[in-house]
């Protein structure tokens, strides 16, 4: 049985809904200042919808992303796909881009 002393210490794991550990959102936070977590609903060649925690917004892709997505479609691999975690770039005057996919 757990006191609440012990469960004082003990953090509970953050349910952020987009499958993003406090740790790992610490981190993305670390290696790239101003991306934020989001998690891909639904995508297509031009962009996706991705959730996050505002709610769903619709977003393209990069330059680099597009660039992996060809590479990648080239071997037979489809990418990204619904269920990704990835990192998204809110631009000043309102674009949202999807910058990389979160293994």
């Amino acid at each position: 049985m757990t006191t609440a002393a012990e469960a004082a210490e003990t953090p509970e794991p953050m349910n952020d809904g987009l499958g993003w550990s406090e740790p790992e959102i610490a981190e993305l936070a670390r290696l790239a200042p101003g991306l934020l977590p989001g998690r891909i609903m639904t995508c297509d060649p031009v962009g996706a919808l991705v959730l996050t925690e505002l709610g769903a917004t619709a977003t393209t892709y990069c330059a680099t992303l597009l660039l992996a997505v060809a590479r990648a479609r080239s071997v037979g691999r489809l990418w990204p796909k619904p269920g990704d975690r990835v990192a998204l770039r809110r631009w000043p005057d309102g674009p949202v881009t999807v910058e990389g996919v979160v293994a």
